[in-house]
């Protein structure tokens, strides 16, 4: 939460400064570089200057396979079939709603040993306009939607929807005392996008301590084809072999973020 003062005190007090001897120019600048630093620590994956966040998973001997926005009635089962098929596991951070209409599948996610996250509980675009209070209402609501559904404990894993963070995310998160997962690489996969395509893009994070994110849902107004996220997870499990490598789920432990 504080992350911004960091930010603002400084720049504020130079302009105070500089204000009197030089007049609006250097003030000027000075705004310019708050709002680029500020932009930066709202969507970089890997700033934590307002929420602690998780963007890779230090000495880990797997990578993690990642899947945002589900479930989906016809992408994720065969996700599922195909990581099961492969002895894979992979994390879901899932979007309350969905999960209210299919609880079916993160029973299946939970049984067949998946970690499972929180995404919000509606994808909300006005997700961080909301002040902490709403954003905690919406994330407490996703939680308990996911432990009546799995027949376990609120999850603490949560990667905010797109990816963005700023201080009223960060408070609800300490209140809930949620750890924040974002990714290495992304697979960009909302719009259309070939299979060989996704796993060009999530390349990077197939090595020891990745995270890779890719798409098996949509935002619940927004629907778009997935199905490319099935073929690419195929085509990233052959070269998770080709590597020696493996996924695992994440979870957390004392010494915080692991692969399971």
């Amino acid at each position: 939460m504080r992350g911004h003062l960091i930010i603002d005190v400084p720049l504020v007090a130079a302009a105070v400064s500089l204000y009197p001897a030089y007049g609006l120019v250097p003030v000027a600048w000075l705004a310019a570089g708050s709002v680029a630093i500020h932009t930066w620590a709202v969507m970089d994956p890997r700033s934590s200057l307002y929420l602690p966040v998780w963007w890779r998973v230090p000495d880990a001997s797997a990578c993690a396979l990642t899947y945002d926005d589900g479930p989906n009635p016809e992408v994720t089962p065969r996700l599922l079939d195909l990581l099961g098929g492969s002895g894979h596991k992979a994390t879901f951070f899932v979007i309350g709603e969905h999960v209210r209409a299919h609880p079916h599948l993160v029973r299946r996610m939970v049984a067949e040993g998946h970690a499972v996250g929180l995404h919000s509980d509606s994808h909300s675009r006005w997700f961080t306009c909301w002040m902490p209070g709403h954003v905690q209402r919406d994330l407490d609501a996703c939680g308990r939607t996911i432990a009546d559904a799995g027949g376990i404990a609120p999850p603490r894993l949560f990667r905010p929807p797109v990816g963005l963070k700023n201080p009223m995310v960060s408070v609800a998160c300490a209140r809930m005392g949620l750890r924040a997962v974002t990714w290495t690489a992304r697979a960009r996969d909302t719009w259309a996008a070939s299979a060989e395509t996704i796993l060009a893009r999530i390349t990077p994070a197939l090595r020891p301590g990745g995270i890779a994110v890719m798409h098996d849902g949509h935002e619940p107004t927004r629907p778009g084809p997935r199905m490319a996220c099935v073929e690419a997870t195929r085509l990233a499990i052959a070269r998770l072999s080709d590597l020696g490598l493996r996924s695992g789920p994440l979870v957390m432990t004392e010494k915080g973020l692991a692969i399971g």
